[in-house]
């Protein structure tokens, strides 16, 4: 059997105020308590009206609440201004990723002011992920727009503008949160030579005089980008005890093409240009000073979401990441080609894990035959270029990439030796949940037939010790049940299943794309 991409074509229209009881089968250890929060595209539908993209969904937020009495869900629309409008409306007027909406406005004048409007070209839908800023918990998007959750009920409090606080078009739906509060972000400006990446720092409180903690953050460094017209697309950002790491991949936002097709109703998904032939640029700067570190550095090319963890090791830094050949796996997430290639799978990019290496000290009479990285057992290779630069070659550590990386937290930014994620490989018949050693390369999946990984986290027993010494928590769908959900506990150390929680709801339930757990 193929595997059954029905568990990325799901459409939710009834939300769940009210928590469901869960079947509970097996042992959930009794020290885990606390709400599994995770967001994603949810509903497909308005109308007549359906969504191009798998990632144009209108966002839901799901809730399990783990007690000592057994586990709950429920599940929230996030009440943004594209869901409320095309609720109002019963189509689809907000345009989405892969999705053009339809106009409800009659002057011609008035449709082409809407088109360059900012928050007209950009929704507000914010499936992506829950992060926190200055201790509230915010549903976050590429988009400049942030909307405040209540993660007890999941009810849309306010929205945030950073268009308008910040001027800034995009940032980074995958900020870095310090233990004391403060959370850094790249922002992506537009100055006088062009784009740039801000480098910001938010506070762990608002400054005195402010209502919240997005007024006017510091500034640490500030990158310009190598394609004026083609800024690149960052999904995520690295950090290490002393750098912010920046990957500048050939995955670009065109930025002429972009306007053109706002021009033409064409969906943004088309402004995304991979520009072949190039290499990766990486920026290495130092957090204390906000300087780029001065060698010129670029690895080659791949595509990637989510870099897993960086670190620096004897004088190297060293970048973890799940990288693919090339962006087909975006537009193969169009709805009508989940459903109509049945040889989708085969087709995939199952991508890998891949270690880059950067030396910190680089001899300048190093020969371009000389692999300058110095770190044992690696495969991963540096070489300075005639020109004085390095080119770096990657070393792929898995056979497949595993997505929505998680790690003990207590080894963000440090030496570490497992993460967790979901393996991509779409050959098989079902979605697995792995556990990948980076020492040894080895991989412990766990799966089950008829049932799919969606997002995990990592849960660290009270008073660990061990880096492994805790509990993967995930998500299941079911593929022969589009409202059927599981919640799933497996032992961290060897990737066994401890228990789960079934739950069958009112409607389908979709995939979600990020989580977090807050502990009780």
């Amino acid at each position: 059997m193929p595997y059954e991409f029905s568990t990325w074509d799901r459409n939710c229209v009834e939300e769940h105020v009210t928590p469901l009881d869960g079947s509970v089968a097996g042992s959930i250890p009794s020290w885990l308590r606390g709400s599994y929060i995770l967001n994603g595209p949810g509903r497909m539908t308005y109308g007549e009206n359906e969504f191009n993209h798998v990632f144009d969904g209108s966002a839901l937020l799901q809730k399990f609440n783990i007690t000592e009495t057994g586990v709950t869900y429920n599940s929230r629309f996030l009440r943004s201004y594209a869901y409320t409008t095309n609720l109002e409306h019963g189509q689809i007027v907000v345009s989405e990723f892969g999705t053009t909406g339809k106009s409800v406005t009659k002057n011609k004048l008035a449709k082409l002011s809407d088109k360059f409007a900012f928050d007209k070209m950009f929704s507000d839908n914010a499936p992506v992920g829950v992060v926190k800023f200055g201790g509230e918990h915010y549903c976050i998007t590429e988009a400049p727009f942030l909307h405040k959750i209540d993660p007890t009920t999941l009810e849309t409090i306010s929205k945030v503008d950073l268009h308008k606080e910040l001027n800034m078009n995009s940032h980074c739906p995958n900020p870095h949160m310090l233990p004391d509060g403060t959370t850094y972000n790249v922002l992506h400006m537009v100055g006088p030579t062009g784009p740039k990446y801000d480098i910001v720092s938010f506070p762990p409180t608002a400054q005195e005089g402010k209502s919240n903690v997005f007024a006017k953050p510091k500034k640490v460094a500030s990158v310009d980008a190598r394609w004026k017209l083609n800024p690149c697309h960052m999904h995520t950002f690295g950090m290490t005890q002393n750098y912010f790491v920046l990957l500048e991949q050939p995955m670009t936002i065109d930025v002429k093409a972009m306007v053109a097709n706002t021009i033409r109703d064409k969906p943004f998904i088309g402004g995304m240009e991979w520009m072949n032939n190039k290499l990766i640029k990486i920026h290495l700067v130092h957090r204390e000073t906000g300087k780029e570190v001065k060698q010129k550095v670029k690895c080659e090319a791949f595509f990637f979401m989510h870099i897993i963890n960086c670190y620096e090791q004897d004088n190297h830094v060293i970048i973890d990441v799940n990288g693919y050949a090339d962006i087909n796996f975006l537009h193969a997430l169009h709805l009508k080609n989940l459903r109509e290639n049945p040889n989708l799978g085969n087709e995939m990019d199952g991508g890998s894990v891949k270690r880059i290496i950067v030396p910190l000290e680089v001899n300048e009479k190093a020969t371009p035959e000389l692999n300058l990285v110095m770190i044992g057992g690696s495969k991963a290779r540096a070489h300075r270029q005639k020109d004085g630069s390095l080119l770096l070659t990657p070393d792929s550590i898995t056979d497949f990439s595993y997505e929505i990386p998680t790690l003990n937290s207590s080894f963000l930014r440090k030496k570490y030796k497992y993460f967790y994620g979901t393996k991509g490989d779409m050959k098989s018949t079902m979605g697995e949940f792995g556990k990948v050693d980076l020492d040894t390369r080895e991989v412990k999946d766990w799966g089950e037939d008829g049932l799919y990984a969606s997002v995990s986290c990592f849960v660290p027993r009270p008073g660990a010790t061990a880096e492994d010494d805790g509990v993967v928590i995930g998500t299941v769908l079911h593929s022969n049940d589009k409202a059927k959900v599981t919640f799933l506990v497996l032992n961290a150390a060897d990737m066994t299943e401890l228990g789960r929680a079934s739950f069958t709801t009112a409607s389908q339930v979709p995939r979600s794309l990020h989580g977090c757990f807050l502990p009780a």
